[in-house]
């Protein structure tokens, strides 16, 4: 355990120095209270974990995952982008049965490039892992009170899963549950989300979306799932009756 508290005390001294040295606002681009950054920006963070990953990765599996964990419990923006970066390359340690850690870690996040960051990498591989069990956590996210992980139920389905076809009824499902999402951050998820299943489903997609246009659904939603639609297409869709 030693060691462990040693590296996080190592990583958070170059991330407040960084953030010391950042002219960035700490959460210029994150409106919830809740979110707590230290002002790193991408560069600096990328040089941090360039220092730190031959420490990382020879810690064994299981204090590599006590290490992320503690990152990401921290509430730091900059804490929880080094939790993903060492739970990255271990989305096998999330079977099943120890879906419970993960829901918890993604309980702690509260900013939406902390929820992207995770859904387009370790929550994606986790769900090409467990394609018939893992939803059953998705789809307790997409009913939650929280807004972040109503986000993160969707637009896990955007990206390389959209572009796999495999859960294009269920993120659909997902979709029509919060078309009357409140937020804005959860209305613009859907609408990602929707344009990117049109890579593999784009009729029934865009059906989709002109049903929703037809119900006076947030623009939010539709006009974000149509950003890809250019010249005729676009026009002959806004002009469908």
């Amino acid at each position: 355990m030693g060691d462990i508290k040693h590296l996080k005390s190592q990583i958070v001294r170059d991330l407040e120095e960084a953030g010391r040295k950042s002219l960035y606002v700490a959460d210029a681009n994150e409106s919830d209270p809740r979110y707590k950054a230290y002002g790193v920006r991408a560069p600096a963070l990328r040089e941090i974990l360039k220092k730190h990953r031959p420490a990382i990765r020879q810690l064994e599996l299981g204090r590599q995952i006590k290490l992320a964990t503690q990152m990401v419990e921290s509430g730091f923006g900059e804490q929880q982008s080094v939790g993903l970066f060492i739970l990255e390359p271990h989305s096998d340690y999330y079977i099943p049965e120890r879906f419970g850690e993960l829901d918890r870690l993604v309980g702690c996040l509260h900013g939406w490039s902390k929820v992207d960051g995770f859904t387009g990498s370790l929550l994606r591989d986790v769900l090409f892992n467990h394609p018939k069990k893992f939803p059953l956590l998705v789809e307790k996210w997409n009913q939650d009170s929280d807004l972040w992980l109503r986000r993160a139920s969707v637009v896990l389905f955007a990206r390389k899963v959209a572009k796999s076809g495999l859960f294009n009824d269920f993120a659909l499902t997902m979709c029509d549950s919060l078309k009357h999402a409140p937020e804005d951050l959860v209305r613009k998820g859907v609408g990602w989300a929707l344009k990117d299943l049109m890579r593999s489903d784009k009729k029934r997609v865009l059906d989709y979306v002109f049903k929703l246009r037809q119900q006076n659904i947030s623009g939010t939603i539709t006009s974000y799932a149509i950003r890809d639609l250019k010249g005729q297409e676009r026009a002959d869709f806004l002009a469908r009756k």
